[in-house]
């Protein structure tokens, strides 16, 4: 993610309930903004985290040939972690 600093002007009462809801959730104050940012519709959710799964599911089923008991053979696995 490729970030920016933006500068505001905000009231010390603004301030303080920042610094203060941000203490109470153990966030920090950025963070606290961007969800607030997010929440309001400024700025996109961010990608929900995938799976091992998700990242290879294309691939599923796309090898054609090969032996069909490859990693329960033994004669297969002869001279695996050898070279």
């Amino acid at each position: 993610m490729q970030t920016e600093t933006l500068a505001i002007r905000i009231s010390k009462a603004e301030r303080t309930a920042l610094r203060q809801r941000a203490r109470k959730e153990k966030v920090s104050q950025g963070d606290l903004v961007r969800r607030a940012l997010r929440a309001y519709g400024v700025t996109p959710h961010p990608a929900p985290a995938q799976t091992g799964y998700d990242v290879i599911k294309h691939l599923i089923g796309r090898c054609q040939g090969g032996p069909r008991d490859l990693s329960t053979n033994p004669a297969h696995l002869a001279d695996h972690g050898r070279g």
